[in-house]
């Protein structure tokens, strides 16, 4: 059977075209590349994955919906989300599946409420940005689920009904903590991304952002 292309999608993805399991935020969004790859390769071209983590392993987000209170954070060991950056339909959205905030968000309005760049946190809480480019996440990403198990072998909470992610090209079987790792901004970037900080990820956003009122040029596309 021959099989036909389809066009790359030019409007926003809906959160019911996606896989979803609670707590398994990293595979989550691999689905998510995965699924935007099948649709068309370009489309995985404008996608950045982002781990959000720290040292500590505390990162408060906003507007999440395992919130206890409403207007408070939850406060994270790690995160991930997705920053899909079009330029040429300029389209600049977060896909965040544990979100309260519309699906998707405009990125500008996702970091102004789930980050609170306006606030100074302390220094235990501040975050960091791992960015890894979508297709290379397809490709490198791996998972054996093991972080979710307790001593007695149960998951902590129920995994996937799919099986566990396999590495396409090194066949590695877990290497979520280095991905998670926000120490280590040196190893194989072009396997593990860049880390950046706060400042360096807030002022990505909203520049590229501004600058899709100008037609500019983007550093991924």
């Amino acid at each position: 059977m021959e099989s036909t292309m389809i066009e790359p999608k030019s409007t926003p993805w809906k959160k019911e075209e996606f896989q979803y399991t609670s707590h398994y935020c990293e595979e989550n969004i691999y689905m998510m590349c995965k699924t935007m790859a099948e649709r068309h390769q370009d489309n995985v071209n404008h996608c950045t994955v982002v781990f959000i983590s720290n040292p500590n392993k505390a990162i408060p987000i906003w507007k999440q919906k395992n919130a206890s209170e409403s207007d408070g954070p939850v406060v994270w060991d790690y995160h991930v989300i997705l920053y899909y950056h079009d330029y040429k339909n300029r389209n600049f959205y977060i896909y965040d599946m544990d979100t309260e905030l519309p699906f998707p968000c405009d990125a500008t309005q996702y970091v102004i409420e789930a980050f609170h760049p306006e606030l100074q946190l302390n220094e235990f809480f501040q975050r960091y940005f791992r960015m890894v480019p979508g297709l290379v996440y397809l490709k490198e990403f791996a998972s054996d689920r093991s972080h979710m198990l307790k001593g007695d072998g149960e998951y902590i909470k129920p995994p996937p009904d799919y099986p566990a992610i396999i590495s396409s090209t090194s066949h590695d079987t877990m290497n979520l903590p280095d991905y998670i790792d926000m120490t280590q901004n040196k190893i194989s970037p072009e396997k593990y991304g860049i880390v950046v900080d706060e400042e360096q990820f807030f002022a990505t956003i909203f520049s590229q952002s501004a600058a899709s009122n100008r037609r500019g040029t983007s550093l991924y596309d």
